[in-house]
């Protein structure tokens, strides 16, 4: 799979590989469904666990971190993103496939206590996202 890269490796650093899922959920009013995390905002959704399908891991993702069930829509496409924690000593490669999403039933609250479903303007999400490869994502909807 290709598709655009964001961030910038470190010459000589060895970077862990972490395959995810992401949703884009739009309303029909247009608001987008983001999750505020202690890091900050993101789309919902995250890494792929042993033996799980992209599929199956943003199902799982999607109800831990909002409580809801979601259905795909339509499979977006590929992003990688580098992330460097050089204060943590983390280097990830984000390996991402987007979908998106809609969101059907809510099953119960969300399973990650520290995870706030919100609904942001394209602007705002926009704006407020802190991966760009979930800014990318974002303006695949638009």
């Amino acid at each position: 799979m290709v598709g655009p890269i964001f961030g910038t490796p470190r010459m000589g650093q060895s970077y862990n590989v972490q395959d995810c899922a992401y949703a884009v959920i739009k309303r029909e009013n247009g608001d987008f469904a983001v999750a505020r995390t202690p890091k900050g905002i993101v789309l919902l959704g995250g890494g792929v666990e042993n033996g799980e399908s992209e599929r199956d891991a943003l199902y799982r993702e999607v109800y831990e971190e909002s409580g809801y069930r979601a259905r795909i829509l339509v499979r977006l496409g590929f992003a990688t993103q580098y992330i460097n924690n050089s204060a943590k000593d983390k280097f990830r490669l984000k390996r991402a496939t987007f979908f998106q999403c809609e969101l059907t039933e809510k099953i119960g609250p969300p399973v990650d206590q520290d995870h706030e479903l919100l609904w942001l303007s394209y602007d705002k999400a926009h704006r407020k996202l802190l991966r760009p490869f979930h800014r990318w994502a974002l303006e695949c909807v638009k």
